[in-house]
């Protein structure tokens, strides 16, 4: 069973570019995205703003035409960043891995397509007075689309693209459509590896949110109401991110740069009402804990997290009771945890001669950085509280616009750049809309 699990390449197509390292020096700089919509007009919304992609061509990345005119946006960011992924590892699909050992996980969003793709259809399948009818819908609306518009419809399209595209052959989940399920798409890439399922896996998400139908889905779901309220909020975006993760010892051993390690990570479920910035702070220091606790515990077993106080049964569990533990704000899911030997903590981090000398450093902190989403400002509080020392703090949602499905991965993959560029801890944490927080640890190799 493979123990540690590295990133080794990063695929970026978002609206503040596609160079990863370029992302995040436009990230430090202040800089923003979001501008008026270019492809439809946003004035019946409470959002003003969006945050497009721009000089995008995905005759790049694809040859055939035929296979673009398939695809709707999102499945070309998909393409276009899970390729970069591959071609920054300098993987070669066949030579360094079978197409079958290979993994592919990925999450898509919903309403991917801009109105233009189907108001044929819902004219068509309305009465005179405007209403859905369904028998117009099958006798005159269906007839008035293309049958290929199911290809751009189907929330498992994107990642089936990328799987036809580069010939990835293992291992596959889709996974739909928040944020959270991004992050559930990371893990799974990571559970495939340590499991000895495969030794390498494609995991990200894409997502388009700057269209008509994703501004009638997100204000109708109360995304906008700090637009109406404080005249600020939530900027949607566009693009995709795709991360590449191998095992340690086989990226070392086709001589693979490794950004990170993927030390640990937990998720939780909130209950209803929670608070999302004070459940996020307390899956950080639960994470935290149990990477340099006093007291180690009991060794890890499937039922039982470190750090808990009692076994849990596997009907807790998302995936068999392995690493879960339930708290105040829900339910918590962890990888396989490491505790961490002091030998191989950063300098100045550690355990202390008593209880109260248990203050972690950590070098970044890829933070969502938006009260609209996660009550920013109170997740800081609670982790300054829990001892937790950070030197630095970074929003990308504030600039890159909200990537929604494709957010967790943009989180992580900017993370591994400030772990390998800074050295020691960094903690990317993926929370916003859709209530399913989850916390990723990352650490130099």
């Amino acid at each position: 069973m493979a123990d540690r699990v590295v990133i080794t390449g990063i695929g970026m197509v978002t609206p503040l570019g596609k160079d990863p390292t370029e992302v995040l020096r436009r990230v430090q700089a202040g800089e923003s995205a979001a501008a008026p919509p270019t492809r439809f007009d946003a004035s019946p919304f409470a959002c003003p703003v969006c945050a497009e992609v721009k000089d995008f061509r995905p005759q790049d990345y694809l040859a055939e035409p035929k296979m673009i005119r398939l695809m709707n946006r999102d499945a070309q960011f998909a393409v276009a960043a899970a390729h970069l992924a591959l071609q920054d590892a300098r993987l070669k699909v066949g030579a360094d891995y079978p197409p079958e050992e290979i993994a592919l996980f990925g999450a898509t969003g919903l309403a991917g397509l801009p109105l233009s793709e189907v108001s044929s259809l819902i004219k068509n399948s309305a009465t005179s007075d405007g209403r859905f009818d369904v028998q117009r819908f099958g006798s005159h609306g269906l007839r008035s689309i293309s049958p290929l518009l199911s290809f751009k419809v189907l929330g498992n399209m994107p990642v089936c693209f990328v799987s036809i595209v580069e010939n990835i052959q293992g291992p596959n989940c889709i996974y739909t459509p928040w944020e959270g399920q991004g992050a559930q798409a990371i893990e799974s890439g990571v559970r495939a590896i340590q499991g000895g399922e495969t030794r390498c896996a494609v995991v990200g998400g894409c997502d388009v949110k700057t269209h008509e139908l994703a501004f009638i889905s997100l204000q109708q779901q109360g995304l906008f109401r700090s637009w109406m309220e404080t005249g600020k909020g939530v900027v949607p975006g566009e693009g995709a991110v795709f991360l590449l993760l191998e095992e340690e010892a086989s990226a070392a051993a086709r001589g693979a740069r490794a950004y990170a390690r993927l030390g640990d990570c937990v998720f939780g479920t909130r209950r209803g009402g929670s608070n999302v910035g004070t459940a996020v702070a307390g899956l950080i220091g639960n994470l935290l804990a149990r990477r340099v606790s006093p007291h180690p515990g009991p060794p890890h077993k499937p039922g039982w997290c470190p750090g808990a106080e009692y076994p849990l049964t596997p009907s807790l569990s998302p995936s068999g009771g392995e690493g879960v533990r339930r708290t105040g704000e829900g339910v918590v899911q962890g990888l396989e945890p490491r505790t961490l030997s002091e030998n191989s903590l950063p300098k100045g981090e550690g355990r202390g001669e008593g209880e109260g000398d248990r203050r972690i450093s950590l070098r970044a902190v890829v933070s969502a950085g938006d009260d609209a989403l996660s009550s920013h400002h109170e997740e800081a509080q609670a982790v300054a509280t829990a001892g937790i020392a950070v030197e630095s703090t970074f929003c990308p949602k504030r600039h890159t616009g909200y990537l929604f499905a494709a957010a967790a991965a943009l989180q992580v993959g900017l993370g591994a750049l400030l772990a390998e560029r800074l050295g020691g801890l960094v903690l990317a944490h993926c929370s916003g809309h859709g209530g399913d927080p989850a916390v990723f640890l990352l650490e130099k190799s």
